[in-house]
């Protein structure tokens, strides 16, 4: 990406990977870094740019798994985050009985928020089975674990 500025090529990694994570076309997500660059994109630079991702947060994780506690506290932190966005939600509610549009765009945030500490309480389990000396294939699941918690 040699035309984007540091400026830009922070905004379109951040555009790549917030849509990619909502499985937007890759079509869809180049005319988003159009109209938000006012600059083009080949499909050859975004590939690019996610296989970057992909490779930051596997080197993420791997530095993580070295120290097992530290991720292990990351993943509470994460469970603690969402379980006070919820109560910051549930305060709005019931704050906000009178303003019905209020309290539906809370209702479906705090709905989001479920489902992702659902998903993350579902991946618990595995995280403290793991060890420092798995196989190469429980590895390679552990690996699509890490995107889904960045998720």
């Amino acid at each position: 990406m040699p035309k984007f500025t540091g400026g830009e090529r922070i905004q379109v990694r951040s555009l790549v990977a917030s849509l990619s994570i909502k499985r937007i076309p890759e079509a869809e997500i180049m005319n988003e870094i159009f109209i938000q660059t006012n600059k083009t994109i080949t499909r050859t630079g975004l590939f690019r740019i996610k296989e970057q991702i992909k490779k930051e947060s596997a080197k993420w994780y791997s530095q993580l798994r070295q120290d097992h506690y530290e991720y292990i506290h990351e993943f509470k932190e994460r469970i603690a985050e969402i379980i006070d966005l919820q109560r910051m939600h549930h305060e709005i509610i019931l704050k906000n009985q009178n303003n019905p549009s209020i309290v539906q765009t809370s209702l479906a945030e705090l709905h989001r928020l479920n489902i992702t500490l659902s998903n993350y309480f579902d991946v618990a389990p595995a995280i403290g089975n793991t060890s420092v000396s798995e196989t190469p294939k429980a590895e390679k699941r552990d690996n699509q674990i890490s995107q889904d918690i960045i998720v």
